[in-house]
């Protein structure tokens, strides 16, 4: 399916990519650590049914109709990949703290990070040109592995060199250190 053609993969590919060297944000997405990052059953579904995940992007994943097998295939590869044991992972929302929630939506508010000054919210766009726009993040439930957000969001740079998503900590070797 010469997925390689768009993405990056293992070091190699992206020759759509290349194409985007000046807005690289716009870009198909360097698949780095993809079998840690999203949970296999989304990745199930995604390639069997794409749907748009920066619907801004003019460049499309394609529905190549693969069967179970294949899409099986490929969730198989990117966790062996990365090693991932236990693929599967379940949150219950029922079960996080009310503190931990409202700590949280008081870090993205506009006040402390301000997460929707990039991240989309919903169906709506966050100001500034789609080069500095970012995934909504009503999505990350059911997409990313919880363990995954955590290292991301502690050094973004070292996941994805070249992301525009900023390190909120200081040292991020010693996240839980003074800033």
């Amino acid at each position: 399916y010469n997925c390689t053609g768009c993405h990056v993969v293992e070091g190699r590919g992206g020759d759509i990519r290349r194409l985007y060297e000046e807005s690289p944000s716009l870009a198909p997405p360097i698949l780095n650590g993809e079998g840690e990052k999203v949970q296999a059953n989304w990745l199930f579904n995604f390639v069997k049914a794409p749907v748009p995940i920066r619907p801004w992007l003019k460049v499309r994943m394609p529905t190549f109709g693969l069967s179970d097998e294949e899409a099986n295939g490929v969730v198989g590869y990117f966790d062996n990949l990365d090693r991932v044991q236990v693929p599967y992972v379940h949150l219950a929302l029922a079960n996080l703290k009310a503190d931990n929630v409202a700590a949280g939506k008081l870090l993205m508010s506009d006040d402390v990070l301000s997460c929707f000054s990039c991240h989309q919210k919903g169906a709506q766009k966050p100001q500034g040109p789609p080069e500095g726009w970012a995934p909504d993040l009503a999505l990350a439930a059911m997409r990313l592995n919880p363990d995954w957000i955590v290292k991301w969001i502690q050094d973004p740079q070292k996941l994805m060199p070249g992301t525009k998503m900023p390190s909120f900590y200081a040292d991020p070797e010693n996240p839980d250190g003074p800033p």
